[in-house]
């Protein structure tokens, strides 16, 4: 089991990864968007949470080069942001293949944990709860 946490905010990454640790499941974590790019693109992972907003390289920006060279499809990618999303941008996130779900920041954990049982990610990180 893999999952990656990428966003350029270190406390939020703490705090996730302090979480999915005390589940019992491994993570890997780059605050650095270009490194998550890199990652997502030359490592498997199971499940990987992303943030949007970052400088430099957006997650938007990491959605698009996934999507053009074909590697998104293969994802299964848990957005989430402080962005004040419009109900158009989710949707139309959501309908690209690699994307699970769209979460707003603060992320609240039990949110995160049903998000995860509906998209059943759950399947692949084992019991959750």
């Amino acid at each position: 089991m893999k999952i990656l946490l990428v966003d350029d905010n270190p406390e939020i990454t703490s705090l996730l990864s302090s979480f999915l640790n005390a589940k019992g499941h491994d993570n890997v974590v780059t605050n650095d968007p270009k490194d998550g790019l890199d990652r997502i693109k030359n490592e498997n992972y199971d499940v990987v949470f992303l943030d949007i907003m970052m400088p430099e390289i957006s997650g938007f920006d990491i959605i698009q080069v996934l999507e053009s060279e074909n590697i998104l499809k293969n994802q299964n990618i848990i957005i989430f942001s402080a962005y004040n999303f419009t109900d158009n941008e989710i949707n139309d996130l959501l309908k690209k293949d690699g994307i699970a779900a769209c979460l707003k920041k603060p992320i609240q954990l039990n949110e995160l944990l049903s998000v995860m049982v509906k998209h059943d990610i759950s399947q692949t990180l084992g019991k959750i709860k």
